[in-house]
């Protein structure tokens, strides 16, 4: 696979890390999830020979400005579409994943002219009554009391991650191969000690799967979304849990959506891009391709 060419934006003196493959054909967004980095879509883009791809990393995330203390996912969905409107990206297929679904599916719902196909793989839209009473069901914990706050955060090197996370849920249903580009691109440079810490601070991971109040405005946004869309959804636990293989996927998400095929993995978990990205590519070029309709 081609190395990506490597650049930042500036939103709002946000600086986004973009990657771009060179190819032909209407372009394709990818966003990732809470926690992760772009080049987790390393083995997806693989299987999009010629395909003209952008990964983007959020704000916190990877490569991307690391400024600000508040982690909000309105101000991060605005982020990704005045990126989109800076690269003029047109006819666009957007995909994300789990925090990037939700924010590819308010991107395209605010700019919906801009997108041709959207992949919302196991989307963080909760069913309307988690909206209801987040505390009920998230708890009213501090990002500093959650259990991903404390997560171990001096590494020597990629490879000390790859092989304590190897055999370790839910690592261990993921492709080896995507594993290792996790590990690769997921810590910052060595400080004096030789020690290198996570891209994503595990404090700012920990305020993303907290801070949700505001995001039940994309409820109201779905009827916006007339492109046609697919949604690949994991099974979901009773109720919203620290079990992050369960979907956090509202249920019946496609019947708020007006153009929406739902796709029901039952022998996936919520982490479908590393488990299986051959099945995501297809979905990918079936939406490049305008396949939506005779594809099963």
């Amino acid at each position: 696979m081609q190395e990506p060419r490597e650049f930042t934006i500036d939103i709002d003196d946000v600086e986004l890390c973009v990657y771009e493959w060179a190819g032909t054909g209407d372009p394709v967004l990818l966003l990732h999830a809470t926690g992760f980095h772009s080049r987790c879509w390393n083995e997806v883009v693989l299987r999009l020979p010629g395909q003209h791809v952008f990964a983007v990393d959020i704000h916190f995330h990877g490569g991307s400005s690391k400024a600000g203390d508040v982690v909000d996912w309105t101000l991060f969905s605005r982020d990704i579409r005045q990126l989109i409107e800076r690269l003029d990206l047109r006819n666009l297929v957007g995909a994300g994943h789990s925090m990037g679904g939700h924010l590819i599916a308010r991107a395209a719902a605010a700019s919906p002219d801009r997108f041709k196909q959207l992949l919302l793989i196991d989307p963080v839209i909760f069913r309307p009554e988690v909206y209801a009473d987040l505390d009920a069901h998230i708890g009213g914990i501090e990002a500093r009391d959650h259990p991903v706050a404390h997560r171990k955060n001096n590494w020597r090197d990629a490879e000390e991650m790859f092989e304590r996370f190897r055999d370790r849920p839910p690592f261990d249903t993921w492709r080896p191969e995507v594993l290792r580009d996790y590990c690769d691109y997921a810590l910052l440079p060595a400080d004096e000690e030789g020690f290198r810490q996570l891209a994503c601070n595990p404090i700012n991971e920990a305020s993303n799967y907290l801070n949700h109040r505001g995001n039940e405005a994309v409820l109201a946004e779905l009827p916006q979304l007339s492109m046609p869309i697919t949604l690949l959804r994991a099974p979901a636990a009773d109720k919203l849990t620290g079990d992050f293989s369960a979907s956090p996927t509202w249920p019946d998400l496609a019947s708020a959506l007006p153009c929406c095929r739902d796709i029901y993995l039952s022998d996936h978990n919520h982490f479908i891009p590393m488990q299986d990205p051959e099945l995501v590519a297809r979905y990918l070029r079936e939406a490049q391709q305008d396949r939506w309709q005779n594809a099963g």
